[in-house]
């Protein structure tokens, strides 16, 4: 299969990019679960709403890079079941992956030429019950299975459909997502699934010695995803982990001690000139880590 370098853009026309647009955390108590999410990010909500079509309810966090959406079955729909699958199968944790594009026509293109059966654009509408403000988007769903048994698919926002920052509380809030982890046993998968099929840049391919494995790093939107490759990791792949990035470690940190969330001594992470610290509470099931990056 090629690359997505091989497929040069005819003269004069841009090709269009995927980002990550948001990532999905799967909930039975959206109520209590937006609580702890805001006590962690120290922000509030940028959005409540219902997808009364699909069976479900959200709260929404927009970050500097991304939106982190917690999602909870509410009635009866395809989203529903599938967020009650999620649930039963592993309890509260990450559960879906979406990624963003300027164009659905291009992207269903391009995706169906590299043996993606991305479906046709289906609508979707939401409104946000704290203002009443109103978004529109389109969808293009795939079967799972495409994924290794990962729930994503890609959205195209309609022009003028934007979602508000999710207001800090005060200092030391979370800024924005470094990358999430899936872990699976295939590399030539993950490569085919996010480089070729979905156009998402592989930035670094390096083996590890310490658990003999390979990681790969896809890069959009000003993270990265982190694909674990070992021989033990689930049969299916797995949406598995987060890093939040933070301006302030020092601050973060003490934000959060003062919440009485849990979190682990500030140390040196493994990437040179990075500090981290492990949240252990209020995370929704999701290992989550916290990173500042050195300016320098």
């Amino acid at each position: 299969m090629k690359t997505f370098s091989d497929y040069p853009p005819a003269k004069g026309k841009r090709i269009m990019t995927t980002t990550i647009d948001h990532i999905i955390i799967a909930v039975a108590d959206l109520a209590e679960a937006s609580t702890d999410y805001s006590t962690l990010l120290g922000r509030a909500p940028s959005w409540r709403g219902a997808h009364p079509d699909y069976g479900t309810a959200n709260t929404l966090f927009k970050l500097d890079n991304t939106y982190i959406e917690l999602l909870a079955p509410q009635g009866e729909g395809m989203a529903a079941d599938i967020v009650n699958g999620i649930l039963k199968a592993r309890g509260s944790c990450l559960g879906g992956l979406v990624f963003g594009t300027e164009s659905a026509d291009d992207f269903i293109s391009h995706a169906r030429s590299q043996g993606l059966e991305a479906s046709d654009p289906v609508p979707g509408h939401g409104v946000d019950e704290q203002t009443g403000a109103e978004r529109s988007w389109r969808n293009m769903f795939w079967d799972p299975a495409s994924a290794r048994g990962i729930f994503s698919f890609c959205i195209e926002h309609d022009a003028g459909s934007t979602l508000p920052e999710a207001t800090p509380h005060g200092a030391g809030a979370i800024a924005g997502v470094d990358h999430v982890v899936v872990k699976t046993r295939s590399a030539e998968a993950a490569k085919a699934f996010y480089g070729d099929q979905l156009r998402v840049r592989l930035a670094l391919e390096q083996e590890v010695p310490e658990w003999g494995g390979v990681q790969l790093f896809f890069r959009a939107s000003s993270m990265s995803i982190e694909v674990i490759v070992a021989d033990k990791a689930p049969e299916q792949d797995e949406l598995w982990g987060l890093a939040l990035k933070t301006d302030d470690i020092e601050t973060t940190h003490a934000r959060l001690t003062e919440s009485d969330v849990e979190v682990s001594d500030i140390r040196d992470g493994r990437k040179p000139g990075t500090r981290v610290c492990t949240a252990k509470s209020h995370t929704l099931g999701v290992p989550t880590l916290l990173i500042e990056h050195s300016p320098h």
